[in-house]
């Protein structure tokens, strides 16, 4: 009996421990499978708001096309892992469809951000954007010319949003009338050109930033001036009154000392 028992138990032992394993691996997978679907939502929800959350002719033909195939890829993949949504296939229609009609458009003017928040927003994901050219380099989905063509727009992008921030604080702080800190910021604004010029691409950009500058600090130094000025007419002004205001309580004093004189020699 003692025969069977045991190789029986070795054989129960097996099953348990192949049965724990399968089901550590099904588990193992079902997490995975979540996390992918959660960074492809997370992904295409960040890529949408980029591509259509901004004003037409923000990004470049370039960046534009990219950015639909990266809706395209994302919705391919959501379409296989939650074949029961139907909203995937319906969003890589449409996403298709706008990637062909970019090809017939032409490149529209650039427009610049002025809205410190979408300033904001734009910057965030234009850094996911970063992540993923270079995740597809990575992957060799993209050649060294492409990966550099689009990081050299990206990081362009991103800095010219950096001066326009700072930029838009400045002329807040003029409407107000702080010109020493709107000369701040548009210095801020002149160095973060300045650490990116070795080729002059910006030399015409820093000359404007150079003459604005120029303007405020003179207007500055005369408004400095003019309190300098007027500081000693100021200081004269106020010797002079309370010299008067001494000579009257002098004059008090010795009216009230006369008659105190008086009432003595009376008494």
């Amino acid at each position: 009996m003692s025969a069977y028992l045991i190789p029986a138990i070795f054989l129960v032992l097996i099953v348990i421990a192949g049965y724990l394993f399968l089901s550590h691996s099904i588990e193992k997978r079902r997490i995975q499978r979540q996390r992918l679907i959660t960074a492809l939502r997370a992904r295409r929800n960040s890529f949408r708001d980029l591509a259509t959350g901004f004003p037409t002719g923000f990004l470049s033909n370039d960046l534009t096309a990219l950015l639909y195939r990266a809706l395209i890829d994302s919705c391919e993949q959501l379409t296989r892992l939650e074949s029961s949504d139907h909203t995937h296939a319906e969003q890589l229609a449409l996403y298709t469809n706008l990637l062909s009609s970019l090809k017939e458009n032409t490149q529209q003017t650039r427009v610049r951000l002025d809205n410190p928040q979408q300033i904001k927003e734009a910057h965030a994901l234009l850094q996911e954007l970063y992540k993923f050219v270079m995740q597809q380099s990575a992957l060799k989905q993209i050649n060294q010319v492409q990966t550099d063509a689009y990081t050299d727009q990206i990081n362009r992008m991103l800095l010219q949003m950096t001066v326009d921030g700072h930029v838009f604080n400045a002329r807040q702080a003029q409407q107000v009338g702080k010109v020493k800190l709107a000369i701040h910021f548009y210095q801020l604004g002149r160095k973060a050109l300045a650490a990116e010029n070795a080729s002059h691409t910006f030399d015409k950009q820093i000359a404007q930033l150079d003459s604005v500058v120029a303007k405020l600090q003179e207007k500055l130094d005369s408004a400095n001036a003019e309190k300098a000025a007027a500081a000693p007419e100021e200081g004269a002004a106020t010797a002079k009154t309370s010299t008067t205001e001494a000579n009257k309580e002098w004059k008090q004093f010795d009216e009230e000392n006369a008659k105190w004189k008086k009432k003595q020699i009376y008494d």
